[in-house]
């Protein structure tokens, strides 16, 4: 069906009172005459028994009764499943004369249709038609805040149970989404990260599996970028030596930092674990991975290798003798040169792996990431030829997908550099790093997945903008990765050329583009808090996630989030006492935090009112109350850093030109003081307790109220000793091991 057609269908379809579906079909005919839709009266099956099937009934069952369609799920051999991937997801749900069928050929067809139904329940159309299919076969959200970080997000404190519960009840929101892959951790292949860890996964896999959704974590295949990441990094540490474990250390293939040292010959890392040809060395590894993906069901890894962001042909010019004895050829593209000696490397992963994990993927990442905006063309084509030429060598070519980040135009040329790529490189996957993931924003909402219709291409694509506090944000990847071309909601413009492109693309992930189809009533927002919370309450909790400060300030759930929505002004903290800003960037900041104190404290009561209602269900009840604490936090933290910029300048002035402080300025320091230190009396005594060796979602909350006591403290002193105190201590810096 064209996509003149499409968009007809779902033009008819909103002017509809019944809500629209998510992700929006590909073709929806219908009546206009709506009916009662809540039970069937018989349900008939003639597809083979399968875990999905029997998973679908078992939650369509949980919501309609037994009266009224007769439903049958049947096997179809209708020309539309030969469409890109409707044979595999696909499927065809039709209702009419008492009947509702959905047409499939494989079990995870037929659930797709039935978490269709799940959407059309209370009134639907008397009569009707879905044709419907995923653009993108692998459609995934992350499960952390940071992929590299490997924070876990569903730790609220009250132990792994609970954490594993919710990620549950995620899931089951992921199936009636239509999502099928979930970054659950990352970074290293570590199962001794907490105990209870290979467990917690295998848990998690097995009931994912039975949801058509697979679990993809994050590592090193090379591991040498573990010399960098001292505090968050839970795999092996792997070296070049031969003969390998215990023989002589040598260099090899290394990294490059132009901000380190701009000699293209600088190489760094050259003797962690980089060796493409040491046979010993790279058996290791398959054999960390082998244990890993045993004993957590994960089954698509991401993989960094080189970790070099850029194609740099000294690295490969560096390799080692015995690589350069089976490589000799210098150049990147060769089957006898780089290209060649990295399908080799990973050939030899897959061909160890693949006989026990037939449906594992190996997405490598790197060399040669290749970014929106830092990479020039030049970069891009070196990338793209690189990664094409891997990907001729490879043997293993179906579980083979290189991964790049999200792309829009050529700088120089009217392209989109995704349709480049698809040229040199067949199969492919996006991560798809694009606002709201807890660390680089503070947004608690985006919709920035509706570009994915610049990646339509990639067979997978995984977004990392949003974690467990973020559901909308879950849902909106889900309308967008299923149909990026005709979402029913909001639809992007493709403008022609780099620049305006990327320039709308950051206003719309920032929220400073609200369209109305995503923000206003009856947009994709609104419909999925619906989705998520329910009818009755789920518009007032859309308020919730549309609030913003007069800059575009979100209200601030978790405290890892302070001292980056500054735009990395102020990596260890906004404003530290002996590292003075400029008199402007103070105020500026100042102003920031209390907007970020108004916004958040206007959630709060959102959520409050929300709260008070009696006919909340338990789950979302539970969800809301931690998103209520959250947003308690923020406010009190918002708003004692907004007294503490007062006391800052006010103090900082009299350091600088002499203007002269209030009398009461200790006094105001000492009660910030009090004040803070009182909320960390209450969260040392609220029995939370994260399993995360890394803090789980209350990273840093403790910390930096402390940290505000800490810094009012210094004032107090330099203004007592007449000489400005510096800090004696720094706070953690989250990205301190990049």
């Amino acid at each position: 069906m064209n996509r003149e057609a499409e968009a007809v269908f779902i033009t008819i379809r909103s002017t509809m009172t019944m809500r629209k579906l998510i992700p929006t079909p590909q073709k929806f005919v219908y009546s206009e005459k709506l009916t009662t839709y809540t039970g069937f009266a018989k349900r008939l099956c003639d597809l083979p028994a399968d875990e999905k099937l029997d998973c679908g009934f078992e939650m369509l069952n949980a919501q309609f009764g037994g009266e009224g369609d007769v439903l049958k799920i049947v096997f179809s051999d209708d020309a539309f499943f030969t469409e890109q991937n409707a044979r595999e997801q696909g499927y065809i749900l039709k209702r009419a004369s008492g009947e509702t069928t959905i047409f499939a050929q494989t079990a995870q067809g037929a659930f797709y249709g039935m978490m269709t139904l799940l959407q059309l329940w209370g009134e639907a159309p008397e009569h009707f038609e879905i044709y419907d299919r995923p653009v993108i076969r692998f459609r995934g959200i992350k499960n952390t805040l940071w992929a590299e970080t490997g924070v876990w997000s569903y730790d609220f404190g009250d132990g792994l149970p609970n954490a594993l519960a919710r990620i549950r009840e995620t899931m089951d929101q992921m199936a009636r989404a239509k999502l099928n892959m979930m970054y659950v951790d990352g970074f290293g292949w570590r199962t001794e990260r907490f105990p209870g860890y290979d467990d917690a996964l295998r848990s998690l896999a097995e009931y994912g599996k039975k949801r058509g959704i697979l679990l993809k974590s994050g590592g090193y295949t090379m591991s040498y970028g573990s010399a960098g990441h001292n505090n968050s990094y839970q795999g092996r540490v792997f070296y070049n030596r031969r003969p390998y474990p215990d023989g002589e250390l040598y260099d090899c293939i290394g990294t490059y930092d132009p901000s380190i040292n701009p000699d293209p010959n600088a190489l760094r890392g050259r003797t962690y674990g980089t060796c493409l040809t040491n046979d010993d060395l790279t058996d290791d590894k398959i054999s960390e991975l082998r244990d890993y993906m045993r004993s957590t069901g994960v089954r698509i890894l991401l993989t960094h290798n080189m970790d070099a962001d850029e194609i740099h042909e000294p690295l490969w010019k560096g390799r080692c003798a015995c690589c350069r004895e089976k490589f000799p050829n210098d150049d990147l593209y060769a089957a006898d040169g780089a290209a060649g000696a990295f399908a080799a490397f990973y050939d030899r992963i897959l061909d160890a792996l693949l006989p026990e994990f037939p449906d594992m993927i190996v997405c490598p990442v790197s060399p040669g990431y290749a970014y929106a905006k830092s990479s020039s063309d030049e970069t891009f084509e070196k990338c793209r030829k690189f990664w094409g030429a891997i990907s001729r060598h490879v043997r293993n070519k179906d579980a083979f997908l290189p991964s790049f980040r999200e792309l829009f135009y050529m700088h120089d040329e009217q392209v989109l550099r995704f349709d480049l790529l698809g040229q040199e490189v067949p199969r492919f996957c996006c991560a798809f790093f694009s606002s709201g993931d807890g660390f680089y924003s503070d947004k608690i909402y985006t919709a920035s997945a509706a570009y994915a219709k610049l990646m339509a291409n990639a067979e997978i694509i995984g977004a990392y903008n949003g974690m467990s506090l973020h559901k909308p944000t879950m849902i909106a990847n889900a309308e967008y990765f299923w149909n990026p071309m005709n979402s029913a909601f909001y639809n992007v413009e493709l403008m022609g050329s780099f620049e305006p492109q990327f320039d709308h693309y950051n206003k719309l992930r920032e929220g400073f583009i609200r369209p109305e189809g995503i923000y206003g009533d009856g947009g994709l927002l609104e419909t999925s808090c619906c989705l998520l919370f329910g009818d009755k309450h789920g518009k007032r909790i859309a308020d919730f996630y549309r609030v913003t400060g007069k800059n575009g300030e979100s209200p601030i759930l978790t405290a890892c989030n302070v001292e980056l929505w500054t735009n990395y002004t102020k990596v260890n903290f906004p404003m530290l006492w002996d590292t003075p800003a400029t008199a402007a960037n103070q105020q500026l900041y100042r102003e920031r935090f209390s907007e970020c104190a108004l916004a958040t404290a206007s959630a709060r009561d959102i959520l409050e009112e929300v709260l008070a209602a009696d006919d909340l269900e338990a789950g979302v009840r539970a969800h809301l109350s931690f998103l209520h604490e959250c947003a308690v936090m923020g406010a009190k933290l918002c708003s004692q850093l907004t007294r503490y910029m007062d006391l800052y300048m006010e103090a900082d002035r009299w350091f600088e030109d002499g203007t002269p402080v209030n009398p009461d300025i200790c006094e105001r320091c000492e009660a910030l003081i009090r004040d803070a230190k009182a909320q960390l009396a209450v969260m040392r005594a609220d029995g939370k307790v994260a399993f995360d060796p890394l803090g789980g979602i209350m990273l840093r909350r403790e910390e930096l109220f402390e940290f505000v006591a800490y810094c009012a403290g210094q004032i107090v002193k330099s203004l007592k000793t007449d000489t400005r105190v510096p800090e004696d201590r720094k706070p953690l810096n989250i990205r301190s091991w990049w």
